[in-house]
């Protein structure tokens, strides 16, 4: 069991929606960590990982960089 602070707005607010959605504000908090841990845990897409500007960790970006430098200025 976990007890999580939440003003009473939000309270109010999470128990209204998730009750007009058929669930109770317990349920509906479960569901959304296990979405966000699904999420979280799925490997990028390769259309995404390349515009995301993530750097493949196998690539040693700083010589890359230099190399690219190097050329760009000869």
């Amino acid at each position: 069991m976990l007890i999580v602070p939440i003003p009473k707005e939000d309270l109010a607010f999470l128990e209204m929606y998730s009750a007009a959605h058929g669930t109770s504000a317990e349920a509906f908090l479960a569901g959304q960590v296990q979405n966000l841990r699904k999420h979280l845990q799925a490997p990028l897409q390769p259309e995404i990982a390349l515009a995301s500007g993530i750097v493949d960790p196998a690539i040693d970006a700083d010589a890359t960089h230099r190399a690219y430098l190097e050329k760009k200025h000869e």
